[in-house]
């Protein structure tokens, strides 16, 4: 199973992983997801069903440039 960790520089606070959070758990074939708010990265597990592009879409829908590591 692919496993992609974003750098996110504008997770900067607990509401911003909290979002980002929730934006990860909200799409299909996302098995799992992690925040480090201190090191603005998130880690991502998915289903080879949805690209690092399409997640970094998501996130920067919601606010948040995501950079795929």
């Amino acid at each position: 199973m692919p496993e992609t960790t974003f750098h996110i520089p504008t997770l900067l606070t607990q509401e911003d992983a909290e979002a980002v959070m929730f934006e990860l758990q909200d799409l299909p074939c996302v098995n799992q997801a992690d925040v480090d708010l201190p090191k603005h990265l998130a880690w991502v597990s998915h289903t080879a069903m949805i690209s690092p592009e399409d997640i970094a879409a998501k996130l920067q829908e919601a606010g948040y440039e995501a950079e795929a590591q």
